[in-house]
């Protein structure tokens, strides 16, 4: 089996698992009109817009050891009307780290959404390895860009 497929077969492998421990994750595409519109991870974060990375980077070239996840939400229907009640809503961005093919939670950022069409950030000092980051809303259910709701990416030495 090749690696694109072996890395396929492991993410999917991943999310029927976290579905099968948290069954709230799995009809989370739009959670109460809270959706991703726009995800990428980033070597940094200027003017509100991201210097977008793509499958893999090296240290390196992150200034401070810090990779950024940068996300744009949209906010409709019952999430839009929470937003209004409580002038905000509040996500998750948590990190995992993937070593020997098992994947460990390494931290969960907040972040605050404020309108219907929100960007925000969140940056994590991290070292070598492959980093997911999975979105999630306060009730724990993934928030995701269509069909995605993992985003990847490997950090190499």
């Amino acid at each position: 089996m090749n690696t694109i497929m072996l890395r396929r077969c492991l993410r999917v492998l991943v999310l029927v698992c976290l579905a099968c421990l948290f069954p709230d994750l799995r009809d989370a595409h739009a959670v109460n009109g809270l959706a991703i519109l726009d995800a990428t991870f980033a070597s940094q974060v200027v003017d509100r817009r991201p210097a977008r990375l793509l499958q893999s980077c090296r240290l390196g070239s992150l200034p401070g050891s810090r990779l950024w996840f940068w996300v744009r939400l949209g906010c409709t229907g019952e999430c839009e009307k929470s937003m209004v009640a409580k002038g905000h809503v509040k996500v998750f961005v948590d990190w995992y780290l993937r070593e020997e093919g098992i994947l460990t939670k390494q931290t969960s950022l907040p972040l605050t959404v404020k309108g219907p069409n929100w960007r925000a950030w969140v940056a994590k000092g991290v070292k070598p390895g492959v980093w997911v980051a999975v979105v999630r809303a306060e009730d724990s259910q993934w928030v995701c860009l269509k069909a995605r709701c993992d985003f990847t990416i490997e950090v190499k030495p």
